[in-house]
């Protein structure tokens, strides 16, 4: 998971359901506050059916009462490190220890979890997994029942996970394995391995370019015990952690778990240090890389990579901004699904996409050219997104791309019913990501709040804001060979400008 906070992760942010909340006036809510998120009250109301709190040893928590399906309860604990906190000599680190929470804790020795989680039908993969990135560490265990020895079992897991690794020289050597292995059927991706390429030509000399949860060969090779345990009590702390409980038992028992479970968690040494989030550097214009791969299908991509947000924003600013950057893009998707709907279309398919790292923002139209059309496709998009740029959007697409997004959010408001599993999800990112998890339909009175009187020039200033920084840079994969400077030419030339849609 390398990007976070696509337009996609706000409308599910903003369109939360009424299915499962509990009435306010059943709990006591605690506001986020204790949390250190801001937000206009009149503007944002937190969700009272969450329970949010921090302990005194800095641990943040959150806890909700669910109950679809009847009885299940789902835990998380996240860690705010991933790979891009690595230093030089530790690439692969968060990611081993990741494996390494699975068979090496000191109150389950190894496939003992499996062995007491099989006859409750929690399986390892669906049930009980993780995921590293860039950022973050996740921890997710998913129980069918509320019995009280299972979610003693549970916490007690994740408890280990937090502070209690073992670090054996074996089983540190079987994950280095592990991964190694994971590395190989990577490579032999063809696919997987092109996206790479691409990567590499787009985000140049970013430190999250250069820092793959895997690692690399030579540095996951010295990875030992000592080396992993350093990397593990400088991260692995309570201040830098969040625990969230989301199911079937009222939100007093939740929260009294969380504390007993995690209250004596203390650290072991000083706190790391993050990485340096330098943004891209010295300017970059339009570029162009062609790979040649007989074997797979043409694909090309237009991609802008920008500075990351700035820090210090507030809730209110940041929804804004996201919600401006879904309106443009809606609007320049329109126009984009037009010309593709032409009959000399050069491309198949368009689509934009963005991700967030933590030293840039990286903005994509990834292009499914017709066959031998890659440089006419590329030249056709990026002409449109250029008279974008120079001319922004007519009032009518304004007024149309507010109903698509404000429909987008209320479809989700209406007809959203998430089960207890993906509720502890998205509870446990909005609290690392720190924003807001808003009340019961609360989202469309944000959407129409923060979007009141929003004109085609709002929209043109996002745009220019966020298609900013190096590029345009054009990757390309023709299945024959075909010449960088002939794409480099068609994304400055006028001459595909004016067959833009209208």
């Amino acid at each position: 998971m390398r990007g976070r906070y696509s337009f996609a992760a706000v409308l599910a942010l903003l369109a939360v359901t009424t299915a499962l909340a509990i009435p306010a006036s059943a709990q006591t809510p605690a506001r986020p506050a204790a949390l250190g998120l801001a937000a206009d009250p009149d503007l944002v109301r937190w969700d009272p059916a969450i329970r949010y709190g921090v302990l005194p040893n800095g641990l943040r928590y959150a806890v909700q009462h669910t109950s679809l399906p009847k009885g299940a309860l789902s835990l998380r604990l996240g860690v705010e490190v991933g790979s891009f906190d690595e230093a030089d000599d530790e690439r692969g680190a968060a990611h081993m220890i990741e494996h390494l929470a699975f068979d090496d804790a000191r109150s389950f020795p190894e496939h003992q979890l499996d062995l007491i989680f099989a006859p409750l039908h929690v399986t390892f993969g669906r049930d009980r997994n993780a995921t590293s990135d860039l950022k973050q560490t996740l921890y997710q265990l998913d129980l069918p029942t509320s019995d009280a020895s299972e979610l003693d079992v549970a916490t007690k897991w994740l408890r280990d996970v937090a502070d209690g690794l073992m670090f054996s020289d074996a089983n540190v050597a079987r994950e280095r394995q592990a991964m190694e292995s994971e590395r190989a059927a990577r490579s032999a991706d063809v696919l997987r391995a092109l996206r790479t390429r691409m990567d590499a030509f787009e985000d140049g000399d970013l430190r999250s370019n250069a820092r793959f949860p895997l690692g690399a060969p030579q540095t996951l090779a010295a990875l030992n015990a000592t080396k992993l345990k350093v990397f593990y009590d400088r991260w692995y702390r309570p201040d830098n952690a969040v625990v969230v409980i989301t199911g079937d038992l009222p939100v007093d028992v939740l929260e009294q778990k969380v504390k007993a479970a995690f209250g004596d968690w203390a650290p072991h040494g000083p706190a790391g240090v993050r990485g340096p989030r330098a943004p891209p550097g010295s300017a970059r214009g339009a570029e162009a890389h062609v790979v040649t791969e007989a074997s797979l299908p043409a694909i090309a991509g237009i991609c802008r990579v920008a500075a990351p947000e700035p820090p210090g924003a507030t809730a209110d600013q940041r929804l804004h901004a996201l919600l401006l950057r879904g309106l443009w893009e809606a609007i320049l998707q329109q126009r984009i699904n037009v010309l593709r709907s032409r009959k000399d279309a050069p491309f198949i398919e368009a689509s934009i996409s963005d991700e967030a790292r933590p030293d840039s923002q990286k903005t994509c139209i990834g292009i499914i050219p017709q066959p031998g059309q890659e440089v006419r496709a590329v030249g056709m998009i990026e002409g449109e997104i250029r008279r974008f740029e120079a001319e922004g959007p007519t009032e009518d697409e304004t007024d149309e791309g507010l109903q698509e997004v404000r429909q987008s959010v209320r479809g989700s408001v209406v007809f959203g019913s998430y089960a207890t599993a993906t509720r502890a999800s998205g509870l446990v990112q909005r609290v690392m990501d720190d924003m807001p998890q808003l009340a019961p339909r609360e989202g469309l009175r944000a959407f129409d709040v923060l979007m009141e009187d929003t004109r085609p020039e709002a929209v043109r200033a996002a745009f220019a804001r966020d298609w900013s920084g190096w590029g345009p840079l054009a990757p390309v994969n023709s299945p024959k060979p075909l010449s960088e400077d002939e794409i480099r030419t068609a994304m400055t030339s006028d001459a595909y400008k004016s067959t833009g849609a209208k």
